[in-house]
């Protein structure tokens, strides 16, 4: 089922287009989906940059380090004019050419992360959600996150704690690319949440 909203789709397609740079032979290529003031935003790096739970890039290697980070916003794929309506295989080849040295340092084989990357876009394609590792007023950092919270269309997904928030209770959370808990039990007990 597609969202109806806009920016979920190509939220989805910017998972779906790191999922076929790892079909290409990029599997060290990692992704961080996050929240800011000015709506979704979707970094791709090498795996090296990204902290030990596999889905963060911590905030002083995202912000400083832009030439081993390619960042998304909600509006257009990379600042890309000419991305619009393009599949997420036609977005991978549009990656590589116009972020060479990145592609460089993700050229290999992560048979585990891009398995986990799989069954998680397979599980967003049931509705209207994406995975979210940071938001304003977050309470933590992405780094320390245990699972992926998931963010989803027409829910309230944020609880206060002050004036700090965390994603809701009712929200269902997917393992992390190195858990050690079995992938398939929690995916069938987030698919049993409304």
């Amino acid at each position: 089922m597609k969202s109806r909203i806009e920016w979920v789709r190509r939220a989805q397609r910017c998972l779906r287009m790191l999922s076929e740079l790892h079909r290409l032979g990029y599997q060290q290529l990692r992704g961080m989906p996050y929240m800011n003031p000015l709506g979704f935003r979707f970094a791709i790096a090498p795996k090296h940059c990204f902290a030990e739970n596999g889905i963060a890039i911590p905030a002083g290697r995202l912000a400083g380090d832009n030439e081993l980070v390619a960042i998304t916003g909600s509006g257009e794929y990379f600042g890309w004019k000419d991305a619009s309506g393009k599949d997420a295989r036609a977005l991978a080849e549009k990656f590589l050419e116009c972020f060479p040295e990145i592609a460089a340092k993700g050229k290999g084989r992560d048979w585990e992360y891009s398995g986990w990357l799989s069954e998680l876009v397979g599980f967003l394609e049931g509705g209207g959600m994406i995975p979210i590792c940071w938001w304003e007023n977050m309470k933590g950092l992405p780094e320390d996150l245990l699972t992926l919270p998931i963010w989803i269309d027409g829910h309230d997904n944020f609880e206060w704690i002050g004036i700090e928030s965390v994603i809701a209770r009712g929200n269902p959370a997917f393992p992390l690319p190195s858990s050690n808990t079995p992938r398939g039990q929690v995916v069938r007990a987030c698919r049993r949440l409304p």
